[in-house]
């Protein structure tokens, strides 16, 4: 591994990461911990080289779509809250590097399942997005069935389980960079009945994310997530 140059990218959805986490760093009203793109991981650099391991060794042939968003870093991450007072803002993501995910990220090793359905499931699902500093027991993941071209994306929230997602790899990176992480944001794209015990305490995070978020960051739109949490309501 070497350090990260964010001058110098090789793939657009790298330029794309860089430049949210700049405009988390520079927003004036977050606290932030980190924002940063961490080492590239030079064995596994090369996109067309990391797809075709990825179809050989693993069963995964995953689609051009899937491939359009990869990059580099072994992590793509930040950890950040708002500093308005009394403020249920926080936001933190940890994107990993594809292959790593599939190789190193089995979801067994967090935890195994209650009972056979849910351990035949867990067998396949891969961590490709956590977050380790505010420790929320929050992640998502792949659902690396051999074949799989666009594998599933699940959420798993520690007090409720896992919810498959309304989204696939590439939809749930764009939505990523829309929310930069607002812990709880995933469960606008579970079904409203998945939305329990875990949701619940997000509530006024997301409230105020729609509430701030059109005037921090005013190039989206915000329409279609205000009305998700609507509808979860």
């Amino acid at each position: 591994m070497t350090t990260n140059n964010e001058a110098e990218f090789r793939y657009p959805f790298e330029e794309r990461c860089a430049k949210v986490l700049q405009q988390i760093r520079e927003n004036p009203e977050l606290d932030v911990h980190l924002a940063r793109l961490d080492e590239i991981v030079w064995a596994l650099d090369v996109a067309e080289t990391v797809f075709e391991e990825l179809a050989e060794d693993d069963g995964l042939p995953l689609s051009h779509r899937v491939q359009e968003y990869f990059f580099r870093y072994g992590a793509v991450e930040a950890a950040w809250r708002s500093r308005r007072p009394d403020t249920a803002l926080v936001g933190e993501f940890q994107l990993h590097h594809i292959m790593s995910a599939v190789a190193n990220k089995r979801m067994t090793k967090f935890w195994k399942g209650e009972d056979d359905a849910e351990r035949a499931l867990y067998s396949d699902l891969r961590i490709f997005d956590e977050t380790p500093r505010t420790g929320s027991g929050r992640m998502a993941l792949l659902r690396a069935t051999p074949g799989a071209t666009d594998p599933e994306v699940w959420f798993f929230d520690m007090r409720q389980g896992a919810a498959l997602m309304e989204l696939d790899y590439p939809a749930y990176l764009e939505a990523l960079l829309v929310t930069k992480g607002v812990i709880g944001w995933q469960y606008l794209y579970c079904r409203p009945e998945d939305c329990g015990t875990g949701f619940i305490p997000l509530v006024d995070g997301l409230k105020e994310m729609l509430d701030v978020f059109p005037r921090l960051f005013p190039d989206h739109d915000y329409t279609d997530l205000r009305s998700r949490l609507q509808e979860r309501l």
